[in-house]
């Protein structure tokens, strides 16, 4: 009996850390969506460049405090889109196992049109 608990849970130990992992792994990565989706917002308005990548960073340090780790934000897109992608680690729980993330969000960037004009 001692025997096959000796071999058992172990196994069982690493199959829950495992599973704990992957609900920290999603939590993460929806962080980092929400904070993408936040930069977006904030640069595709007329704001400075930089402002969405700051939006970004900002909330996925605030929102992801200890599930998100090392977050960073970058700007992409072309003249009539804007694309921030969110990077970063979830925490994990098992030893040796690093989970990256990477979540992106794009949009038009708006623009004011006068009626009438081309």
């Amino acid at each position: 009996m001692s025997l096959e608990f000796l071999i058992v849970f172990p196994s069982v130990l690493l199959a829950v850390l495992v599973a704990l992992n992957a609900g920290l792994w999603f939590h993460a990565r929806n962080i980092a969506l929400s904070a993408a989706e936040e930069g977006v917002r904030v640069a595709r308005t007329h704001a400075e460049p930089g402002d969405g990548v700051q939006a970004a960073r900002r909330f996925a340090i605030e929102s992801g405090d200890g599930i998100l780790i090392q977050p960073k934000a970058t700007l992409g897109g072309n003249a009539d889109t804007v694309e921030i992608t969110v990077t970063g680690e979830a925490v994990s729980l098992v030893p040796g196992l690093t989970l990256s993330i990477s979540q992106t969000a794009r949009a038009p960037r708006e623009r004011f049109t006068v009626p009438g004009a081309p």
